[in-house]
């Protein structure tokens, strides 16, 4: 990965916060939650604040459990709030992104009608749909895995049942525990290292 300590807004782990409003493609790690948003706001008399931020995660419901990507307006107290890190992706990052993604025309592709759990490692509510896509294409996923975030254009399952990811951001910790932000064209993820994945449906992902 590649550094992006200058871009690293919060860290709670390395006590960083810097104060100011913030606008440009921003990522929050909120505990088992990730933010999607173009602003953000960290001050004294107003905490933190993001606007319209799309929030994705898993929530239970009775005895199930579901994903779920909500936007909604968000705000925490600058002495206690769940946030593990929120870094400003640097522009020639995205670029690099955005240029790597399929024309949604792909006809190979599947799109989702709406947000849906591909995997999900939890010993009572798991979710484990990889090997009924082994071998398709599927359009927006976002993976939390060890240490760290994948935000993809496509994801294929191969014949390990092992997600591939193509045209990928990454952000995450390194063996040092740093944040850092990198662009890649493709990553092969273990599945044991996965916590989720969560597909996008007919919103999208624009960060």
């Amino acid at each position: 990965m590649s550094d992006s300590s200058s871009f690293v807004l919060i860290d709670s782990l390395k006590e960083i916060l810097i104060k100011g409003e913030f606008t440009g493609s921003i990522v929050t790690k909120c505990e088992a939650e990730i933010i999607f948003s173009d602003n953000i706001k960290i001050s004294e008399s107003d905490g933190i604040k993001i606007s319209e931020g799309l929030l994705i995660g898993f929530e239970k419901s009775g005895d199930k459990i579901n994903p779920f990507s909500r936007t909604s307006d968000l705000r925490w107290d600058l002495e206690e709030f769940p946030i593990d890190y929120s870094l400003l992706i640097p522009e020639n990052v995205m670029e690099q992104y955005d240029q790597g993604q399929f024309s949604d025309d792909f006809p190979f592709t599947i799109n989702l009608l709406h947000t849906a759990g591909l995997y999900l490692h939890d010993e009572k509510f798991g979710i484990n749909h990889l090997d009924f896509f082994k071998g398709e294409i599927l359009k927006n996923p976002i993976s939390m895995i060890r240490n760290g975030i994948i935000i993809a254009d496509r994801v294929v399952i191969d014949h390990n049942g092992d997600p591939v990811f193509y045209d990928c951001l990454i952000v995450g910790r390194d063996e040092k525990s740093e944040l850092n932000i990198s662009y890649e064209p493709i990553v092969n993820v273990d599945d044991k290292v996965v916590e989720y994945i969560i597909i996008l449906g007919i919103e999208e992902l624009k960060i």
